[in-house]
């Protein structure tokens, strides 16, 4: 559910003469016509031809930023809009904004901290700032920044739903599931549409092993958003847990294919092949998901589960070195590989 900015393009300039500024404007007015209709390509092509007559404006690199990202090319967006503020105008907001929404679709949370503080200065009194800046703190695992920033977004918006569910996704994070439960029923009493209330609630049934209620919140939020990868990915692991191991495989598969850029979904995938004797598929998915984002909670302890039934205990111990949580089962392994 991370709803951040909408991506500023400026839509249209003044065209008079036939001067270079003029043709510049004609093949900008050209780009958008091509970005509305979805054609980047078309639309970067015609905003390189505005850049080469007019090359101080900055409106076409914002506008070429918007055509990369939405075509998926973020670090040709992110060089667009780093040119427009480094070499044009330092305080282009548009730009700045943009820039924000496309590192946190390249991962680069920081950067994108750093452009969200940037545009706080700029806008004070902006919810949305904050919102954002929530995501972005979320995803970088500052989980209680998160929480500070989505609390400054409500107090300006104080009945947005979508505020409260991220909120409580960052305290789930933390294990403090009260305070998430109590936001998930204030965004549900304002839009009861909203899939990750039900989504939210799934985990923190998973994490206190009520199966069956999580079980029914994930299949709420699959009828109301069928196809999700993030759900599939979550009921896939509750299927796990629940021992049906061939109707996880199904969920995780799809899952992957739907957001293959998650390492969630790789280390279940892992843990799913581990649990069927596949011990080197297993190892593959974990090495995958690792690569993604090393700090996934338990990633290093199914891991080094695998390794261990594989008679390869060093490693394992070296593996298990790496993982992030502290539950008992994790120290019983520890003592087990580590010898």
């Amino acid at each position: 559910m991370k709803k951040v900015f909408q991506l500023i393009v400026l839509v249209s300039l003044l065209v008079a003469c036939d001067s270079d500024q003029d043709k510049a404007g004609r093949f900008f007015i050209k780009g958008n016509e091509a970005l509305n209709q979805g054609q980047y390509n078309e639309a970067v092509r015609y905003y390189t031809e505005a850049i080469a007559l007019a090359p101080s404006m900055k409106e076409a690199y914002n506008n070429r930023g918007v055509a990369y990202y939405k075509d998926g090319r973020y670090a040709e967006a992110i060089n667009d809009y780093s040119y427009a503020l480094v070499q044009i105008d330092e305080h282009y907001a548009d730009a700045i904004r943009n820039r924000a929404n496309a590192y946190l679709a390249d991962h680069r949370h920081s950067k994108a901290i750093e452009d969200l503080n940037r545009l706080q200065r700029i806008y004070p009194d902006s919810s949305f700032v904050y919102f954002t800046k929530g995501i972005a703190l979320h995803e970088d695992k500052a989980y209680a920044e998160a929480i500070d920033a989505f609390e400054k977004a409500l107090t300006m918006q104080p009945n947005d739903a979508e505020a409260m569910v991220n909120q409580a996704n960052s305290f789930y994070m933390l294990q403090e599931f009260e305070q998430a439960e109590q936001l998930l029923n204030r965004a549900e009493s304002i839009d009861a549409s909203e899939p990750n209330i039900y989504n939210t609630r799934g985990l923190i049934a998973m994490e206190k092993k009520e199966y069956s209620n999580a079980l029914n919140w994930f299949n709420i939020a699959l009828r109301m958003d069928p196809g999700n990868a993030y759900y599939l990915n979550n009921r896939g692991y509750l299927y796990l847990q629940m021992n049906r191991i061939s109707a996880a495989e199904e969920d995780l598969r799809r899952a992957i294919i739907g957001a293959p850029n998650n390492a969630w979904a790789y280390r279940n995938r892992g843990y799913y092949f581990h649990l069927n004797k596949r011990y080197e598929d297993a190892i593959r998915n974990f090495e995958l998901a690792a690569k993604m984002d090393n700090e996934v909670p338990l990633l290093h302890f199914y891991w080094a589960q695998t390794l261990q039934s594989l008679n390869r205990g060093e490693e394992a111990c070296e593996i298990l070195s790496r993982e992030t949580t502290t539950l008992p089962e994790v120290e019983d392994l520890r003592q087990q590989v580590c010898r």
